[in-house]
């Protein structure tokens, strides 16, 4: 009976292991669109009324602006989506860990 629920739990964590890597594709896909709708005057960067659209890039824009030049590089604002996705990930490892752990 417990080699059944041991071969369970393999298998679920298998199946988030892939869903959290699929979940990390969506989410540059989804930040390289979300920078296109956002360089409204296609620039190939995001000035800070371009960045005013989003309230919580607004809010982070001075330190998401790594070089200080005032607009957001495709790599900045990328930078920024990986390290919040990353951020959240870890999170969530850390909680199912500990939870393991009991």
């Amino acid at each position: 009976m417990t080699t059944k629920y041991l071969a369970l739990f393999a298998g679920a964590l298998l199946a988030t292991t892939a869903a959290a890597g699929g979940d990390k594709d969506h989410s540059m896909k989804s930040a390289d669109q979300k920078f296109e709708r956002l360089d409204q005057d296609q620039s190939r960067s995001i000035s800070m009324s371009e960045a005013a659209k989003d309230e919580s890039l607004s809010a982070t824009f001075a330190s998401v602006d790594a070089d200080g030049d005032g607009e957001l590089s495709r790599t900045e604002y990328t930078a920024h989506v990986a390290e919040d996705s990353g951020e959240s990930q870890g999170e969530d490892w850390s909680s199912s860990s500990s939870a393991g752990e009991e």
